[in-house]
């Protein structure tokens, strides 16, 4: 299909696939979803957990680092599950990452509730669970997709720090 080029398009962002795994890219930006079966009872032990699981969100997404936002539910009547991610940079080192800084938390999640889970993120089979389950998006659209994470983290302790200053000096 040819792109009509206008004032509409003048600010389209590129849009590629991850150079190491499945996903779309902008930038430093990459997304990931994965769309997978709900084992029977799985969906109750997860809405069990979910009180704990959102409390806990900010502390372990922290330790990875990466993470622009991370949206999860479950769907047809509690027998399949969407996990959708965007996070920066490429998907196997993402892959590493939640293992290593978030395995606890995600293994909690998924542990008795999505089939097919192999008991934790650190078994090698880990990664192809995942890609088994992926889907790639057929659009992907992000403000700021050369703005990571942590450079948002910077920013808000920055404006904080000009505003505490700018307070003092009034």
């Amino acid at each position: 299909m040819t792109i009509e080029h206008n004032e509409r398009t003048a600010m389209a962002q590129t849009v590629t696939t991850q150079p190491d795994g499945p996903g779309k890219r902008i930038g430093k930006r990459g997304e990931l979803t994965m769309i997978g079966k709900v084992l029977p009872g799985g969906a109750a032990l997860f809405r069990q957990r979910l009180a704990q699981f959102q409390a806990e969100a900010g502390y372990w997404e922290d330790r990875v680092g990466t993470v622009q936002d991370f949206r999860g539910f479950l769907f047809d009547d509690d027998t399949r599950f969407v996990l959708t991610v965007v996070y920066d940079g490429d998907f196997k080192p993402y892959l590493d990452d939640i293992a290593t800084h978030a395995g606890p938390w995600l293994n909690a999640m998924a542990e008795g509730v999505f089939e097919g889970f192999p008991g934790s993120l650190s078994d090698p089979r880990a990664g192809q669970w995942v890609i088994d389950r992926m889907h790639p998006a057929e659009f992907f659209y992000c403000a700021n997709p050369d703005v990571t994470a942590r450079d948002v983290k910077k920013m808000a302790k920055l404006t904080k720090a000009v505003a505490d200053m700018l307070d003092a000096a009034s």
